[in-house]
Protein backbone atom coordinates (compact mmCIF):
# COMPACT_ATOMS: atom_id res chain seq x y z
CA UNK A 1 0.00 0.00 0.00
CA UNK A 2 1.41 3.24 -0.89
CA UNK A 3 1.94 6.09 1.61
CA UNK A 4 0.96 9.63 0.70
CA UNK A 5 2.14 12.95 1.12
CA UNK A 6 -0.99 14.90 1.01
CA UNK A 7 -5.08 13.87 0.81
CA UNK A 8 -7.08 16.71 0.02
CA UNK A 9 -10.04 18.04 -2.48
CA UNK A 10 -9.78 19.88 -5.58
CA UNK A 11 -11.45 23.20 -6.33
CA UNK A 12 -14.84 20.56 -6.90
CA UNK A 13 -14.37 18.90 -4.12
CA UNK A 14 -13.17 15.42 -5.20
CA UNK A 15 -10.14 13.90 -3.43
CA UNK A 16 -6.77 14.35 -5.08
CA UNK A 17 -3.50 12.25 -3.42
CA UNK A 18 0.26 12.41 -3.90
CA UNK A 19 1.82 8.83 -3.52
CA UNK A 20 5.42 9.48 -1.95
CA UNK A 21 6.84 7.00 -4.19
CA UNK A 22 5.61 9.45 -7.13
CA UNK A 23 7.03 12.55 -5.39
CA UNK A 24 10.37 10.76 -4.36
CA UNK A 25 10.88 8.68 -7.78
CA UNK A 26 9.30 10.62 -10.61
CA UNK A 27 8.86 14.14 -9.91
CA UNK A 28 12.37 14.89 -7.69
CA UNK A 29 13.93 12.21 -9.91
CA UNK A 30 17.02 13.59 -11.78
CA UNK A 31 16.43 11.34 -14.40
CA UNK A 32 14.65 12.62 -17.90
CA UNK A 33 11.56 12.23 -16.50
CA UNK A 34 12.00 14.22 -13.41
CA UNK A 35 11.69 17.37 -12.44
CA UNK A 36 12.92 18.58 -9.46
CA UNK A 37 13.21 21.85 -10.20
CA UNK A 38 9.29 22.02 -8.17
CA UNK A 39 10.72 20.90 -4.80
CA UNK A 40 10.73 24.55 -3.21
CA UNK A 41 7.06 25.01 -4.72
CA UNK A 42 5.82 21.83 -2.37
CA UNK A 43 3.77 24.53 -0.33
CA UNK A 44 2.07 26.09 -3.49
CA UNK A 45 1.02 22.53 -4.87
CA UNK A 46 -1.95 21.83 -2.40
CA UNK A 47 -3.29 25.35 -2.91
CA UNK A 48 -2.87 25.11 -6.91
CA UNK A 49 -5.02 22.42 -6.68
CA UNK A 50 -7.50 23.31 -4.18
CA UNK A 51 -7.80 27.16 -5.49
CA UNK A 52 -6.20 26.68 -9.48
CA UNK A 53 -5.96 29.53 -11.86
CA UNK A 54 -7.03 27.09 -14.71
CA UNK A 55 -7.74 23.31 -14.89
CA UNK A 56 -7.82 21.95 -18.97
CA UNK A 57 -8.69 18.64 -19.79
CA UNK A 58 -6.27 16.28 -20.86
CA UNK A 59 -6.14 16.36 -25.18
CA UNK A 60 -4.85 12.79 -24.41
CA UNK A 61 -7.27 11.30 -21.70
CA UNK A 62 -10.11 12.16 -21.21
CA UNK A 63 -9.98 10.85 -17.37
CA UNK A 64 -6.73 13.31 -16.68
CA UNK A 65 -7.04 17.19 -15.84
CA UNK A 66 -3.97 19.78 -16.22
CA UNK A 67 -3.95 22.36 -13.02
CA UNK A 68 -2.19 25.72 -13.37
CA UNK A 69 -1.23 28.03 -10.51
CA UNK A 70 0.03 31.12 -12.91
CA UNK A 71 2.99 33.17 -11.84
CA UNK A 72 4.71 31.49 -9.21
CA UNK A 73 8.14 33.16 -9.19
CA UNK A 74 9.71 36.25 -9.85
CA UNK A 75 10.03 34.69 -13.18
CA UNK A 76 7.09 34.22 -14.45
CA UNK A 77 6.55 30.42 -14.28
CA UNK A 78 3.45 28.70 -13.46
CA UNK A 79 3.02 25.25 -11.91
CA UNK A 80 1.45 22.74 -13.59
CA UNK A 81 -0.31 19.68 -12.35
CA UNK A 82 -1.32 16.46 -13.89
CA UNK A 83 -3.70 15.19 -12.04
CA UNK A 84 -5.53 11.16 -13.52
CA UNK A 85 -8.74 10.72 -11.86
CA UNK A 86 -9.85 7.05 -11.52
CA UNK A 87 -13.56 5.69 -10.04
CA UNK A 88 -12.70 3.76 -6.95
CA UNK A 89 -15.19 1.65 -4.44
CA UNK A 90 -15.15 5.22 -2.68
CA UNK A 91 -15.84 7.05 -5.28
CA UNK A 92 -13.76 9.43 -8.09
CA UNK A 93 -10.19 9.72 -7.01
CA UNK A 94 -7.36 11.79 -8.07
CA UNK A 95 -4.21 10.88 -8.45
CA UNK A 96 -1.31 13.89 -9.08
CA UNK A 97 0.85 11.98 -11.95
CA UNK A 98 3.56 14.69 -12.27
CA UNK A 99 4.36 18.25 -11.87
CA UNK A 100 6.81 21.08 -13.52
CA UNK A 101 7.07 24.05 -14.07
CA UNK A 102 6.67 26.35 -17.30
CA UNK A 103 6.42 29.37 -18.66
CA UNK A 104 3.92 28.52 -21.34
CA UNK A 105 -0.04 27.56 -20.92
CA UNK A 106 -1.27 24.56 -22.04
CA UNK A 107 -3.79 25.82 -24.87
CA UNK A 108 -5.35 22.70 -27.02
CA UNK A 109 -7.94 21.27 -24.65
CA UNK A 110 -10.96 22.15 -23.53
CA UNK A 111 -11.19 24.67 -20.28
CA UNK A 112 -12.58 23.22 -17.35
CA UNK A 113 -12.28 25.87 -14.80
CA UNK A 114 -10.76 29.01 -14.28
CA UNK A 115 -10.82 32.22 -12.41
CA UNK A 116 -13.08 34.99 -13.96
CA UNK A 117 -10.48 37.47 -13.66
CA UNK A 118 -7.96 35.43 -16.05
CA UNK A 119 -8.47 35.83 -20.04
CA UNK A 120 -7.01 32.79 -21.19
CA UNK A 121 -7.58 33.00 -24.70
Amino acid sequence: MDEFIFEIKDYRGVKVKLARTVWQDKILSTSPIGHPEVKPYMSIIPQAIQQPDVVFQSTRRKNTHIFYKLRVDKKGHHIVIVIKYIFENTGMVGYVSTIYLTNKLYARGDILWSMESIKIR
